[in-house]
């Protein structure tokens, strides 16, 4: 439950990075992982909640963000990712049940666990409601949240 809470707050804070930073210490930890990881990383902003810290940066001018538990753990990363370059099968899913001008894209980002394992988030909206489909690397495509407007 608390991997689904982390992957929710991620994918939310990639479209709309509206995390309030707290002032907490940064782990050395994380901080040490993040420096010697992502060595190019420009525009670097820490910030933090209850739950975790956030590290938003661009890197090759790609839009990044690394996850770290309070104790420098690092819990995956998350960046921008171009909706035909999702699996095929998952293409063919969204684009016949999400169609458009009924649903708006909003976002795609791939997220990386601290494993390597990738998943998929397409987040979309419409007059009544935002929902986030989880797609997998097989193309599995599930509905991760829904919420009505």
């Amino acid at each position: 439950m608390k991997k689904l809470l982390i992957l929710t707050l991620a994918v939310i804070a990639l479209g709309t990075s509206a995390f309030a930073d707290t002032n907490k210490k940064t782990s050395y930890n994380g901080a040490s992982h993040f420096k010697s990881t992502f060595t190019t990383a420009q525009e670097v902003n820490w910030s933090s909640d209850a739950n975790f810290e956030k590290v938003s940066f661009l890197e090759n001018g790609i839009k990044k963000e690394v996850f770290y538990t309070h104790q420098g753990e690092l819990i995956g990363s998350a960046k921008t990712f171009a909706f035909d370059k999702l699996p095929k099968s998952a293409l063919q899913t969204i684009t016949t049940k999400y169609t458009y001008p009924e649903f708006q894209l909003q976002d795609v980002i791939e997220f990386e666990n601290a494993d390597g394992d990738n998943t998929y988030f397409v987040s979309m909206d419409n007059a009544n409601m935002k929902i986030v489909l989880e797609i997998s690397v097989y193309g599995q495509v599930t509905v991760f949240s829904k919420e009505t407007k």
